[in-house]
């Protein structure tokens, strides 16, 4: 009988402690599966692009993507299929101001680049229309862009500028007529200088603008601009793409 009752006492201080050991063990297991899943506080991914192509042909803007003073009208792939469609916004001069629509990517780094494009545009319907391809240097409020000066009489010019200053203008060599132009523009960092390129077919040399110092600043916003300088008439620009 005593030999009965020590074997269930023993069995039952088996069982309770069996059952402790389960449940520190299940609360060790939630543990580390609540520590693999909270991903709260987790680094960015290191090999993340911090400038990336885009030919433009999903139906939806990249979030990488950012407006500065979003135009009216813009469409992706409808206007022209593969294409970036803006309407070009009134009051949008790109000089001592940045009045412009451009949409652009964030670069946070102090990086070498290659970036280019291949713009269209119509005009004619203004007194002046501007559209190209841009660098801002946002905490110094100053930007190198090479632009196409489009006006009323359907001739085009291209120029590279500085906030208020015209580097070289307008690139000699370079006549845009008829109202309408397809046009490639390049710029390639290297270090702290800028150089511009452009060129008229897809089977052409760059042609090489001219090259000058930025700012030293960062970050740095690249993207892409145009609008209405002077008039209220039409202005339609298309990207084919944006290259780095």
């Amino acid at each position: 009988m005593i030999d009965t009752i020590y074997r269930l006492t023993y069995s039952s201080n088996f069982l309770i402690h069996l059952g402790k050991t389960f449940r520190i063990s299940l609360i060790f297991i939630l543990s580390l599966t609540f520590l693999q899943c909270d991903t709260t506080n987790s680094p960015p991914v290191e090999n993340e692009p911090s400038l990336f192509s885009d030919n433009f042909d999903g139906e939806n803007l990249s979030t990488n993507w950012h407006w500065s003073n979003e135009p009216d009208e813009w469409d992706l792939g409808i206007t022209q299929q593969g294409w970036l469609s803006i309407t070009g916004n009134f009051n949008s001069n790109l000089w001592c101001l940045d009045e412009t629509s451009t949409l652009y990517q964030i670069v946070k780094d102090d990086i070498d680049f290659d970036i280019s494009t291949r713009m269209s545009c119509e005009w004619g319907n203004n007194l002046s229309d501007i559209a190209g391809i841009i660098i801002k240097f946002p905490s110094v409020d100053n930007w190198i862009n090479i632009k196409l000066w489009m006006q009323g009489n359907g001739t085009g010019r291209l120029e590279f500028q500085k906030k208020c200053d015209d580097l070289l203008s307008p690139v000699p060599e370079y006549d845009a007529s008829g109202s309408s132009e397809d046009v490639f523009l390049r710029i390639v960092k290297k270090s702290n200088e800028y150089t511009g390129y452009y060129k008229t077919s897809s089977e052409h040399e760059w042609i090489i603008i001219g090259t000058t110092e930025g700012f030293g600043s960062l970050p740095i916003h690249i993207g892409l601009f145009g609008g209405v300088d002077q008039g209220e008439g039409d202005l339609s620009i298309r990207f084919d793409y944006f290259h780095k």
